[in-house]
């Protein structure tokens, strides 16, 4: 991490996956999509596209790959390896 956030900032919380019904999956960090994928699969749930996947903030909501890149990049939250994609990878954060 870069900078400490300040109390109550927002921050990225755990990767997550929206289904086409809008149900939210998500596992505890350092989990990573393709954990979330595959608990969805145990419970006979899919994965309906790559545009599906994303993160789940610290104030609950889901954001896609680019909306919570800007909030890891505001909340100091990217590691010093972090890809120069414009979408957030969970191996950015933790």
């Amino acid at each position: 991490m870069t900078e400490s956030p300040e109390p109550g900032a927002l921050r990225v919380a755990a990767a997550a996956i929206r289904d086409i019904d809008g149900e939210v999956f998500t596992v505890p960090p350092p989990g990573r999509h393709h954990d979330v994928i595959r608990m969805m699969f145990e419970k006979g749930r899919e994965c309906p596209s790559l545009d599906c996947q994303g993160f789940v903030l610290s104030d609950g909501r889901f954001a896609s790959r680019k909306a919570a890149k800007v909030v890891a990049e505001a909340s100091g939250q990217l590691l010093p390896r972090a890809s120069r994609l414009r979408e957030l990878f969970s191996e950015d954060v933790w």
